[in-house]
């Protein structure tokens, strides 16, 4: 009897250990982002967008998977438009295997505060961050800034009210090709906004992927600037609103993550 305790207690200290980490969120987030995207709107639609994760580079850089999350509910109650449908795919920094937890959290990492992914919208009529047919540059802004308040540093414990989103529009570029189709508009913004690092105070379900942060932090979730890249088109065929991006501190993360990532997407089936 002793020894199958004592066997058990081993068991359970490598599954709570740092480097176990990883797997732990994997074992999590694969189960949990499938069943987002069968309910996704490409699911919906039918069509697929496989966006490279982790696994695709040589680096230790991103987590090995994108990951899917829908939230039509909330994104209806913040856009006050009670047809939009959101799907989120994202992916974010490598797990430090020695800290246990993602380099999200990691304030002398490049890629601290970093995801990348795409932003699937649609509606009754047009979808949400789209005029006309032509990409609506304030509103698709609106949709990291829901994104990062209410999904991502919210669950941490930073109150919405506290949040900072501003936001500059850079750079843009009409009619650029991007995963296999033309007319796309890029949009390069500079954005103000706060960054994840910040002391464990609470458990909250966020932290299954992410890892509990280690890193120390002198000032929770304290103004950063940061950058943004954006790939938005609408496809008329189906109604859908497709947005690429990548949110990163470092321009060199965001054009190395473009390169060799981003720009790898494919859209499969008739959108």
């Amino acid at each position: 009897m002793k020894k199958r305790v004592f066997v058990i207690l081993i068991i359970l200290a490598v599954f709570l250990s740092p480097p176990f980490a990883l797997f732990r969120s994997m074992a999590v987030m694969l189960p949990y982002s499938s069943w987002h995207k069968s309910r996704s709107v490409q699911a919906e639609k039918g069509f697929e967008i496989d966006i490279p994760g982790g696994m695709s580079t040589a680096e230790s850089d991103w987590y090995p998977f994108v990951m899917t999350f829908n939230d039509d509910a909330g994104f209806r109650n913040y856009t006050g438009n009670d047809s939009a449908s959101l799907t989120i795919m994202y992916n974010f920094p490598a797990f430090s295997l020695l800290k246990g937890c993602s380099r999200l959290f990691d304030p002398s990492s490049p890629y601290c505060g970093a995801f990348y992914g795409a932003y699937i919208t649609s509606g009754n009529d047009e979808p949400y961050g789209f005029s006309g047919g032509a990409p609506d540059a304030d509103k698709i802004a609106g949709i990291p800034e829901f994104d990062l308040k209410y999904l991502v540093l919210g669950p941490f414990g930073l109150d919405p009210e506290d949040m900072i989103f501003d936001k500059s529009l850079i750079s843009s570029q009409d009619g650029v090709s991007y995963a296999g189709y033309d007319g796309w508009i890029r949009f390069d913004v500079g954005i103000k906004t706060n960054s994840p690092v910040h002391k464990f105070s609470r458990f909250d379900q966020s932290y299954l992927q992410y890892g509990i942060p280690a890193f120390e932090s002198e000032d929770d979730f304290a103004p950063t600037d940061m950058y943004g890249r954006i790939y938005a088109k609408y496809f008329d065929e189906s109604s859908t609103g497709v947005i690429f991006y990548i949110l990163a501190a470092d321009p060199a993360v965001i054009a190395d993550c473009d390169r060799e990532i981003l720009s790898k997407s494919v859209i499969k089936g008739n959108i």
